[in-house]
């Protein structure tokens, strides 16, 4: 019975996700700023708020997502293998998931993880994930540059793509979930002006979601704009919590 109630939580929790990216991607379709590409500030954002508020940041993982439609001049496949070499990255390999060609590549660059992912939904439609890990302040100034440089290659690839980016670390000591959002809350609230707009709370685990006007990045839920979700997780076993912070919200799990 345990079991099956952490498969259904599990089900449930991939359901948020896709309504939640779905409702990112409508934000973005409708936004009339600049590309996401060019906003490489908000990744240092993100960085400098999370040296702040976690005592030993453990990772940031950056995605950039994005479709491609087929304009006649290449396959899925020349256009992964095109998207690849743009990136500096290793030729790709082709396999089949969950009845879809996949074109796919793990490298690591500087220190920093990559995979590359590229989904064939249609003939002459495909989806694309590019994923970046790195811990360690070498890793994460790497990892910071190659967003950037990134963003570009999709855009000069004809792929409109947005990004994502979460970081996680952990608050030393044995706190509840509860007082540790606090205190990070309140380096939030130092740092840049920030609106509660959503919560969700049990035992050890507390979620909020934030409008932050200066953020650009950002999922519309209802009628609000959230630019930010932290997550505050408490680990029973050694008594510290775990903080993971997400523009415009949590895609790893917390």
């Amino acid at each position: 019975m345990m079991a099956v109630r952490r498969w259904a939580g599990l089900g449930l929790a991939v359901c948020i996700a896709a309504l939640v990216w779905m409702g990112y991607l409508w934000y973005s379709a409708n936004q009339t700023s600049a590309p996401s590409h060019q906003d490489p500030e908000e990744l240092r954002t993100l960085l400098k708020l999370g040296n702040e508020v976690v005592d030993v940041p453990q990772r940031l993982v950056v995605k950039w997502q994005g479709d491609w439609e087929a304009n006649g001049n290449q396959d899925a496949y020349e256009a992964a293998e095109g998207l690849s070499q743009s990136l500096n990255l290793p030729g790709v390999q082709q396999l089949t998931e969950g009845g879809h060609l996949t074109y796919r590549v793990v490298d690591t660059k500087n220190g920093v993880n990559v995979r590359f992912n590229w989904q064939e939904i249609s003939e002459d439609r495909s989806y694309i994930i590019i994923q970046l890990e790195a811990a360690g302040d070498e890793q994460l100034s790497a990892l910071t540059e190659l967003q950037s440089e990134y963003g570009q290659a999709l855009h000069e690839n004809g792929i409109d793509a947005e990004w994502n980016a979460s970081l996680q670390g952990t608050v030393k000591g044995e706190h509840t979930a509860g007082s540790t959002m606090k205190a990070v809350e309140d380096g939030i609230f130092r740092n840049m002006a920030a609106t509660k707009a959503e919560s969700y709370e049990d035992a050890t685990t507390v979620s909020n979601a934030y409008e932050v006007p200066s953020l650009r990045s950002g999922i519309q839920s209802g009628g609000k704009v959230l630019n930010m979700q932290v997550a505050v997780h408490e680990d029973q076993s050694t008594g510290s919590s775990r903080v993971t912070i997400g523009l415009p919200v949590i895609t790893i799990e917390y």
